[in-house]
C-alpha cells in the first residue's frame, strides 16, 4: 500500500489512508469467512460499564420485588388453604354437631367458603402469582446481563468474544428487551433503593434520577495521538514485513549459493576423476602397444641381423606414441644401440684381421 502526503495535512491524510486500509482488510476477511479484528474503544467500554451497573441495579430491585410478592402470595394462599380445609371437614361432620347448632353450621360453612373465594379473587385481581414469577425471571435475566458485560470487560482484548461495536449492539438489544418485558417495580422499593445507595458513585437507573446525555467529543490532542499511534503501528508492521521478506530472500539465496557451490565441487571432482581415469587408461594402453611394437621390431631386426636406429624406431611408432611414452622408448632404443655397437665393431675388426693375413690382393 502506498501512502500519499499532501502539503496541508500530511498526518490526517495518512491516517485516513490507514483507516481505509484496515477497513478493506476487515471486509476481505469477512468475505472469506474469517474472523474480524476485535477493535475496542474506551468510550465503548464506558457505555458497557454503565449498562452493567444499571443491570445490576434492576436485578437488585426486581429481587426485592420478588421477595415482597412472595410474602404477599403466602399471605393470600395460606388462609385459603386453612379455610378450605375447615369447610371441607365441617361438611362431613355436620351430623355430629348438637341439634341446637344444626341451623347455624351451614351458615358458618358458607361464610367461610365465601371468605376463601373472596381472598382468592383478590389475589387473582392483584396478579400476585404473575408478578411474583415476572420479577423472579427479570431478576435472573438482569443478573445474567450484568454478569455477561462485567466478564467481557474483565478479559484482555485478544480474549474477548467480539469487537466493541458488535458487543454494544447485542447488549443494547438485550437491555431494550428486558426493560419492555419486565414488570414494573413498586415505588416504595425504588425509593428504598435510592435511599440505600444514595452515596454510591455507580450509575443508577433513570427511574431514580434523570441524568444528562454524555456526548463524546474527540479533542485534537487525542486525535493526533491516535493518528501517530496508528502511523507508528503501520510503519512497524510494514518494516517487520519487509525485514521478514528480506530475511527470507537472503536465506533462499544463501541456500541456492550453497547448493550451487556443492554441485560445482561435485562436478569438478567428477571431471578430475574422469581425466585421471582417462589418463591412466591412455598411458597403460600406449605403454602396452609401444612395448609390443618395440619387441616386434627387436625380433624383426634380430632375424634380419640389422640394427635398430632411433630414426627407424621413431618412424614406425610415430602414429601411436605421445610425449612421455615416446621419450621412454627412445631412451630404451639408445640403450639397445649402445649394447649392440661394440659387438659389431669387434666383429668387423676380426674380419679385417683375417683379410690382412691372407696375402691376397683385393
Amino acid at each position: 500500500m502506498k501512502i500519499y502526503y499532501d502539503s496541508n495535512n500530511q498526518r490526517s491524510t495518512s491516517y485516513i489512508i490507514y483507516i481505509n486500509y484496515i477497513m478493506e482488510k476487515e471486509e476481505s476477511i469477512r468475505k472469506r469467512g474469517g474472523e474480524k479484528k476485535k477493535v475496542w474503544h474506551k468510550q465503548q467500554e464506558k457505555v458497557l460499564k454503565e449498562w452493567s451497573e444499571i443491570g445490576a441495579s434492576y436485578r437488585y430491585m426486581h429481587d426485592r420485588a420478588y421477595t415482597m410478592y412472595n410474602a404477599q402470595n403466602l399471605r393470600f394462599a395460606l388462609p385459603v388453604i386453612i379455610i378450605s380445609t375447615i369447610t371441607g371437614t365441617a361438611n362431613f361432620a355436620q351430623g355430629s354437631f348438637p341439634a341446637s347448632w344444626q341451623a347455624y353450621v351451614p351458615l358458618g360453612i358458607g361464610f367461610l367458603n365465601l371468605t376463601a373465594g373472596l381472598i382468592t379473587t383478590i389475589a387473582q385481581f392483584l396478579r400476585v402469582s404473575e408478578l411474583l414469577e415476572g420479577h423472579r425471571a427479570a431478576s435472573i435475566a438482569y443478573s445474567k446481563f450484568s454478569r455477561n458485560i462485567s466478564v467481557e470487560l474483565s478479559l484482555p482484548y485478544s480474549q474477548r468474544t467480539s469487537g466493541g461495536l458488535e458487543f454494544i449492539n447485542k447488549c443494547r438489544s438485550e437491555l431494550d428487551r428486558l426493560i419492555e418485558q419486565s414488570p414494573n417495580i413498586p415505588l416504595h422499593i425504588v425509593k428504598q433503593f435510592g435511599a440505600k445507595f444514595k452515596d454510591y458513585t455507580f450509575i443508577k437507573p433513570q427511574i431514580l434520577e434523570i441524568t444528562g446525555v454524555d456526548v463524546y467529543k474527540e479533542n485534537s490532542e487525542e486525535r493526533e495521538r491516535r493518528e501517530e499511534e496508528a502511523l507508528m503501528k503501520f510503519q512497524k508492521k510494514k518494516e517487520a514485513i519487509i525485514a521478514e521478506e528480506n530475511q527470507r530472500r537472503a536465506s533462499i539465496i544463501q541456500e541456492l549459493e550453497k547448493e550451487k557451490q556443492s554441485k560445482a565441487v561435485e562436478l569438478q571432482e567428477m571431471i578430475e576423476l574422469k581425466k585421471l581415469k582417462k589418463k591412466k587408461e591412455v598411458a597403460i594402453s600406449n605403454i602396452t602397444s609401444n612395448l609390443g611394437s618395440f619387441i616386434t621390431k627387436l625380433a624383426e631386426h634380430d632375424a634380419d641381423n640389422t640394427m635398430i636406429t632411433p630414426e627407424t624406431s621413431d618412424s614406425s611408432d610415430s602414429e601411436t606414441q605421445e610425449g612421455r611414452v615416446v621419450i621412454d622408448i627412445k631412451d630404451k632404443v639408445a640403450e639397445t644401440k649402445a649394447r649392440l655397437l661394440p659387438v659389431d665393431i669387434s666383429h668387423k675388426e676380426e674380419e679385417d684381421e683375417v683379410v690382412d693375413t691372407s696375402g691376397n690382393d683385393v
